[in-house]
């Protein structure tokens, strides 16, 4: 893959909220898993990532509450499969702090 170029929200405002597209299992295909991610900014802004078109959009997350923003993740990837297909990250949670 490449790196996107850098995207952040607006002065004063900080990532709220997010929604993952993922593509299921397709059994003796290539699985692909995550491959994209659009975040909220507290403004109303949204960042929209620069992946690829493969599966659906999850809902949005439940939003930070008010006054509190993203300040920690964590990723669910499969591990390396011997002989099988490698998706790596599945799926995302944010963590918001005041």
């Amino acid at each position: 893959g490449a790196w996107s170029y850098p995207q952040s929200c607006d002065g004063g405002h900080r990532l709220v909220s997010f929604r993952l597209r993922v593509q299921p299992p397709r059994g003796l295909w290539d699985d692909t898993a995550a491959n994209d991610l659009d975040v909220a900014c507290s403004g109303g802004n949204i960042l929209e990532g620069r992946g690829g078109p493969a599966g659906s959009w999850g809902n949005w997350s439940v939003p930070c509450p008010q006054g509190w923003g993203v300040c920690g993740l964590r990723t669910l990837l499969e591990p390396p499969q011997a002989r099988g297909d490698d998706t790596g990250l599945n799926s995302l949670q944010l963590f918001c702090c005041p």
